[in-house]
């Protein structure tokens, strides 16, 4: 293989005599790279060679370290391959500002991890040659990853690009509630205190909140400690409510950009459509009667975990995330016991939807040019998409603090037998990777776990069942949907500066809608000219032009 000759060639350069006979020829070259690997298998690299590989990466919920001195899911990863993992740790908040800084000023790592690149990212990257491509190397090295891209053929297609190769690994499968994971929580116990029905509509969901601040919900005698509505827009797990509430007006996932396909095949922004307009005056009629929390668009994750966990009186009515997670510890059943996953709602003009995430896979692996042993990165991660790889990234070791082996007899949450019990470990850190990087979940995932002996106390059981039951029925369909496709050069350049800046734009002036800094009506003309003046409709037409290529093909 070319690629693997020029590897071994800088690596002579590189000066690691230890390894070399010498670099005469290919046939000397290629004679002392094999004498780095094993034929097959595990460990990677022979026992003799000290093979150190760079990684970027931000670090996950409960993970304050990928060190192997600390994180056992690191040095089981580094015992079992033989490679060193030489990981450079960054927040999830600065890792796209540090990824862009690194990758701009030619410092960058081997490998690239769990950034999540968009087609834009990896085609522009691809085409200067920093990413190389992996299609060769999966199909020769890592044949777990190649029995997941054959299994899902979709995924393979998204992130082969325009020029036949593949730049990233990406992570496949999903649990089944993580397709629609955009879930409105509501304190279920409040509404039986006023007396009052789950809400069906928008309008019955308003009448709910204003209830909530005015009638004293949580039982107290304090009429005014409740917080109707929160949520945390710049960071947490899907703990932004606007794509929850924006789908009673119109369907939409942030997952596609805003971008939605008409019943003529054409791509059109939801955030310009008079739909969206509706939905900002929903959302400033709520903020202007103090139905959401004011601290919304500034508040962090952990802030609104403190606002959910409140010593003392539960005072949040309602918040978003992906689950309960988000807003309370799993453990304290006491306070999360009270909340339900509302079902969507129902707009004033018949709109029911709830936010999609189709599972075109993840990019979340990317081989630099710098990294001098690809194949031992490929036979790494493959491991990551066998059972056992998956379970070592997501919980650790078996038999810690997240998870052991299912006791005889054990049930999962269809009532068929399980294989393992997960184990709530809210405030334990570093047991594992917190499923960083690339992996595998089959499609049969959920059913692995066994289900708690209270059905009450068990979150997944309701996260399954209202995915089940009331999000997929209504999500935004499929073909309604853009879905990712691959760029050229050109339209990359394109979309990463047109997104960079009306992503920005929308955001402030999103905020400033809602709280009534700027009145919706007179401000609207102005909004719309100024997401064409940064380039919106160059945004549509490429991405019009790559769908229809992608239909086509």
């Amino acid at each position: 293989m070319q690629l693997k000759k020029l590897l071994t060639l800088g690596l002579c350069l590189s000066a690691l005599g230890s390894f070399f006979v010498g670099c005469d020829s290919d046939e000397a070259s290629q004679a002392t790279i094999e004498d780095v690997y094993t034929e097959s298998g595990y460990p990677v690299i022979k026992e003799g060679h000290d093979v150190g590989i760079s990684f970027f990466s931000a670090l996950r919920t409960s993970v304050t370290t990928y060190n192997s001195e600390i994180n056992p899911a690191t040095k089981h990863f580094e015992d079992l391959t033989g490679i060193k993992m030489n990981i450079t740790e960054t927040t999830n908040a600065d890792k796209k500002q540090k990824f862009n800084i690194m990758m701009t000023g030619g410092d960058y790592t081997d490998v690239v991890l769990d950034m999540h690149s968009s087609h834009s990212e990896l085609a522009l990257y691809g085409s200067q040659g920093i990413f190389i491509p992996l299609e060769e190397l999966i199909a020769e090295h890592a044949p777990n990853i190649q029995a997941a891209l054959d299994k899902n053929p979709v995924v393979k297609d998204t992130w082969t690009l325009e020029d036949g190769h593949m730049y990233t690994i990406p992570r496949i499968g999903n649990s089944t509630h993580s397709e629609v994971p955009f879930r409105m929580w509501l304190n279920k116990q409040w509404l039986d205190n006023l007396g009052l029905d789950i809400p069906k509509t928008t309008e019955d969901f308003y009448n709910v909140l204003k209830a909530f601040k005015e009638q004293d919900a949580n039982g107290n005698g304090n009429p005014n400690d409740e917080v109707p509505l929160s949520g945390a827009i710049t960071s947490g797990w899907n703990t932004n409510p606007i794509p929850y509430l924006a789908n009673a007006f119109i369907s939409c996932t942030s997952f596609s950009g805003y971008l939605n396909i008409d019943e003529n095949g054409k791509v059109y922004y939801a955030r310009s459509t008079d739909e969206w307009k509706e939905f900002l005056k929903y959302m400033h009629r709520l903020y202007e009667e103090e139905l959401i929390d004011p601290l919304l668009f500034t508040q962090t994750s952990d802030q609104l975990l403190k606002l959910g966990s409140n010593p003392g009186d539960v005072i949040m009515g309602a918040t978003t995330g992906g689950s309960i997670s988000v807003f309370v510890n799993t453990t304290n059943y006491e306070v999360w016991n009270q909340y339900i996953a509302l079902p969507p709602l129902e707009g004033p003009k018949g709109v029911c939807s709830s936010v999609r995430n189709p599972d075109y896979g993840a990019a979340m692996l990317s081989i630099t040019n710098k990294c001098l042993y690809p194949e031992a990165v490929v036979r790494l991660f493959d491991y990551l998409y066998t059972e056992e790889g998956l379970l070592w990234s997501q919980f650790g070791e078996m038999g810690n603090a997240a998870i052991q082996l299912a006791e005889e007899g054990a049930l999962n949450i269809i009532g068929e037998p399980a294989k393992y019990t997960r184990l709530p470990f809210d405030n334990v850190q570093d047991l594992s990777w917190n499923r960083m990087g690339p992996d595998y979940r089959p499609p049969d995932y959920d059913l692995w776990f066994t289900a708690k002996e209270n059905p009450a106390e068990d979150i997944e059981k309701v996260l399954y069942e209202s995915a089940v039951y009331d999000y997929l029925p209504v999500a935004q369909p499929l073909e309604t949907i853009m879905p990712k496709v691959a760029f050229n050069t050109e339209e990359s350049r394109v979309i990463v500066d047109v997104t960079t800046n009306i992503n920005m734009y929308i955001d402030q002036v999103t905020a400033e809608f809602v709280t009534g800094v700027r009145d919706i009506e007179e401000g609207w003309p102005e909004y719309l000219a100024t997401l064409e003046n940064y380039g919106l409709q160059d945004y549509i037409d490429v991405n019009q032009a790559a769908y229809d290529r992608n239909k086509n093909k």
